[in-house]
């Protein structure tokens, strides 16, 4: 259930707000009635494309832990 900010009990005098420059704005341009674009019909990545990554990071990976044995052990 969400939190009507209506039906709390109004604050007393001694309990200011930490911060009273700050108020509570709703955007009025927004409406229920508003549709967007379902966000997967917006990609531009073809099928296979970044499917070699996983075996450049593979290969990047070992190369480092290759240097860091020779660092470390010579």
């Amino acid at each position: 259930m969400m939190n009507n900010p209506s039906t709390k009990p109004p604050r007393e005098a001694s309990e200011a707000p930490l911060n009273p420059a700050l108020t509570k704005e709703v955007d009025k341009t927004f409406t229920p009635d508003q549709d967007g674009s379902d966000p997967l019909e917006t990609i531009s990545v073809k099928k296979d494309e970044g499917a070699a990554w996983p075996l450049i990071w593979a290969i990047v990976t070992i190369a480092c832990v290759i240097i860091a044995l020779v660092i470390f052990i010579f």
